[in-house]
């Protein structure tokens, strides 16, 4: 489970959510992806090491959407993007919820 605050859009940050990364074999592409774009030491990610401090305070943007399984609803972790990418994305998808992990 990663926590996350919202940076931007101002108007909602101080907000926080959580949201789940798997670490299965098939999901490993995802928690790759993620890494990469938020900032993480590549050195440590060629070497497939995962170290929690270094995991403190990376920076990205996040979309997510709600989903329902067994009648309980999940925030769903659906794309990553790196933080430069913001304005980008700020400009092309007002609607989408957008956060920057600080953890």
């Amino acid at each position: 489970m990663v926590r996350f605050a919202v940076l931007e859009p101002k108007s909602l940050a101080r907000q926080c959510f959580s949201g789940r990364l798997y670490c299965t074999e098939r999901a490993l592409w995802k928690l790759n992806w993620f890494l990469r774009d938020f900032g993480y030491d590549m050195e440590l990610l060629t070497q497939d090491q995962i170290d929690e401090k270094a995991l403190i305070n990376l920076r990205g943007i996040v979309r997510t959407t709600h989903v329902t399984l067994n009648g309980h609803t999940f925030q769903n972790l659906e794309a990553f993007a790196p933080e430069a990418e913001w304005d980008e994305f700020s400009r092309t998808e007002p609607s989408e919820t957008h956060a920057q992990e600080q953890r």
